[in-house]
């Protein structure tokens, strides 16, 4: 389309040369569609610089997941204790969340408001050494966090397992692995 009002111009401006004044509504309309397409490359180039970095093209992730930067994401439906939340996504060549950033972390609250009231388990536990948290499957230590105000606590010395807490605004929350929760799975982008 952008090529067609391109085409446009040049030839309004082709046909206009040596005739001014039969032409004046022209050279506005010239103008006119100038500035047209100056937005739409503009338009184009946010687009695509969204595309890059956001959750707006899901292309190379599976149907029903979705795209943020360098991951896909999939939140299944049902409750289920950690284990079996882990075991889900890896079923489905994936892991429980690994939360690396405050921006991958905003993009998951965000996402969460907008569905059903439910807590969501992420991939942090600490089963290996009380008050060590790290990332299930891959021993690797969380270098960032989001926990609400007096957690971790490990009340009743069993909780080892973090979930996004709905009445906390989905800030992380130690509990006991065999609470039910839904899940959130991660999985890189489909090469």
């Amino acid at each position: 389309m952008t090529v067609l009002r391109l085409a446009v111009v040049l030839l309004y401006f082709c046909y206009c040369v040596g005739q001014e004044q039969q032409c004046s509504r022209y050279h506005y309309e010239e103008q006119i569609l100038a500035k047209v397409v100056k937005l739409e490359h503009r338009l184009e180039l946010l687009e695509a610089r969204n595309n890059i970095g956001g959750q707006t093209d899901n292309s190379l992730c599976p149907d029903t997941w979705i795209r943020f930067r360098g991951s896909c994401y999939l939140f299944p439906r049902g409750d289920v204790n950690f284990s079996a939340a882990e075991y889900f996504c890896v079923q489905h060549g994936s892991h429980l969340v690994h939360v690396e950033s405050k921006s991958e972390n905003n993009f998951l609250k965000n996402h969460m408001r907008d569905m059903k009231e439910s807590n969501y388990w992420i991939g942090l536990t600490d089963t290996d050494v009380e008050g060590t948290w790290g990332w299930s499957g891959t021993g690797t230590y969380a270098l960032f966090t989001d926990w609400s105000s007096h957690s971790p606590n490990n009340h009743g010395g069993n909780q080892h397992c973090v979930f996004m807490q709905f009445a906390h605004n989905f800030e992380w929350n130690d509990m006991s692995c065999d609470t039910k929760y839904r899940a959130i799975c991660e999985r890189n982008l489909l090469s």
